[in-house]
């Protein structure tokens, strides 16, 4: 038993060996190294704009790969043009150290292992995609200069210069590429999985992340990138070792086969743990949303709601009141208004909110329901809603993840990224939903505007009935209830008919309610 886990370890020990790592090193070792030059909440980095910047290159320079190399360019996949964002700015500085990085170190499977772990701690700071997609928009400079210098060196003079500069004497004809078509295609093909693999992070990392007793798989699949972005950067710093090899006029060409194998391994197994992640997510949803019809067909606890659309099968938090934390037990027996919405909310919201909640005074509370979309939520995010939290005197939820619930918010309450409202009235039942902006006040609700009504009717009936106790009284032109902020009009007792204008605006005659 034991020689055959010492002939497990001598053949993974062979492997790594072989993707350029010093023998000796397992997949444990290298995350310690990593993990060891990791900060985090570190900088906030734009990296798909980045990325795509990556892939325009790309994409511009296959048509002019294949006027030298045809077998090259049916290795890439048709990418449609895509703009960065607008507020996109290059770390060109930081693109042309690691460029450095990978340029200035000899060939040698330790040296490609030291030059990973060095600019993954020349980029700390940063996220673990945005490392991966730095190291590779450094490739992209040299390998679009390139071939930029390629499709206009031929009658350039400036562009002759430009090469001769840079060392790359392959540009003087195309005999030079054309004995490198093979090692070309290889190049081509490793870059086209390794900007495959990259859009999977994006797409794993963009996946609502419900915690992990919800989602399982996503948990593990996000603590694997550590390990993938090693090996994008390590293939990078291949792809940039092969690429001067193939312009230089000496035959230096490598063997990327191990690399390109390694690396459609990693992108088999992003994509089955995309398919898993998915159907648990899928799983969650729907099993929140059943809950918490089921849960309004009868009269839940509070908090079961709250758990159903917030927490799933994770633990309940406590409520955030200020900078204590308080039971779902204040929300007993009261109304419960939903603020649903995501941090950013406008000086109007915040002054709308203020006044519903100076007008429901005792009879109810505010509860600020937090949307957030990313899966990988900020220190910054979780403290803006903390500080509208103490500017508003409301309840926040302690969730700052996606939450299980959004699917039933959606379709049920149409929740649209607006900031919306939902009335739970004491028994535990949905009273009424309105778009935050199209609240004036707490007479906005039925439920409130309908209690409203039926208090001013009962004191006009208590008004009337005095006055009918009035021997000497046989027609009334005008009674007056002040109290109520009301007019009642009568012409004579035979036909008695109250015309109820309230201060809200609405005819209302209770004729029903008064028998004179």
């Amino acid at each position: 038993m034991a020689s055959m886990e010492a002939l497990g370890s001598k053949q993974q020990a062979v492997e790594f060996e072989i993707m350029g790592v010093p023998n000796g090193y397992n997949e444990e070792e290298i995350l310690k190294q990593i993990d060891a030059i990791h900060v985090t909440g570190g900088e906030e980095f734009d990296a798909e704009s980045l990325f795509i910047l990556v892939e325009n290159i790309v994409k511009h320079a296959a048509p002019i790969v294949g006027s030298f190399v045809p077998s090259a360019q049916a290795l890439l996949f048709n990418m449609e043009d895509m703009a960065p964002s607008v507020c996109f700015n290059s770390p060109f500085c930081t693109l042309k150290q690691i460029s450095c990085k990978m340029a200035c170190k000899g060939p040698g499977m330790v040296n490609a292992h030291e030059t990973t772990l060095a600019i993954l701690g020349m980029l700390s700071s940063y996220s673990w995609d945005a490392r991966a997609v730095m190291t590779l928009a450094a490739f992209a400079l040299d390998y679009g200069e390139f071939w930029l210098l390629m499709q206009i060196g031929a009658t350039d003079q400036l562009a002759k210069s430009m090469a001769i500069l840079k060392g790359l004497p392959v540009l003087a004809g195309n005999s030079g590429l054309q004995k490198r078509q093979q090692a070309l295609a290889e190049l081509n093909n490793l870059i086209k999985v390794t900007l495959e693999v990259i859009k999977c992070i994006f797409e794993l990392e963009k996946l609502p992340n419900y915690g992990r007793e919800n989602v399982p798989a996503l948990l593990k699949a996000l603590n694997h990138i550590r390990l993938d972005t090693y090996w994008l950067i390590r293939t990078v710093i291949g792809c940039s070792a092969q690429m001067t090899g193939i312009t230089s006029d000496e035959d230096q060409e490598l063997d990327l086969s191990s690399l390109t194998y390694n690396l459609y391994h990693i992108l088999n197994n992003l994509k089955m743990q995309l398919n898993v992640c998915k159907q648990q997510i899928e799983e969650t949803e729907t099993e929140a949303y059943q809950i918490l019809m089921n849960l309004f067909q009868i009269r839940p606890k509070i908090m079961e709601v709250f758990k159903a659309l917030c927490y799933g099968k994770s633990n309940v938090q406590q409520l955030i009141d200020g900078s204590n934390e308080v039971y779902f037990d204040v929300l007993k027996h009261k109304y419960v208004l939903l603020f649903i919405s995501g941090p950013d909310i406008s000086d109007n919201d915040v002054s709308t909110l203020k006044l519903l909640r100076k007008e429901l005074g005792n009879r109810g509370k505010v509860v600020w329901v937090p949307i957030v979309v990313q899966s990988k939520t900020t220190i910054n995010i979780e403290r803006k809603f903390r500080s509208l939290g103490t500017e508003v005197p409301l309840y926040i939820v302690q969730q700052f993840l996606p939450i299980p619930g959004i699917k039933f918010i959606r379709e049920e309450w149409h929740f649209t990224n607006k900031p919306i409202v939902v009335v739970i009235n004491p028994k535990v039942r949905v009273e009424h939903y309105i778009l935050l902006e199209q609240i004036r006040g707490i007479n906005s609700f039925p439920c409130f505007r309908k209690r409203r009504i039926d208090l001013l009717v009962c004191e006009l009936c208590s008004c009337v009935s005095v006055l009918s106790s009035c021997a000497h009284t046989k027609k009334i032109i005008v009674a007056k209830a002040t109290s109520a902020n009301t007019k009642v009009l009568q012409e004579d007792w035979e036909g008695l008919r109250f015309a109820f204008m309230p201060s809200v605006g609405i005819t209302y005659q209770p004729s029903h309610v008064l028998n004179v």
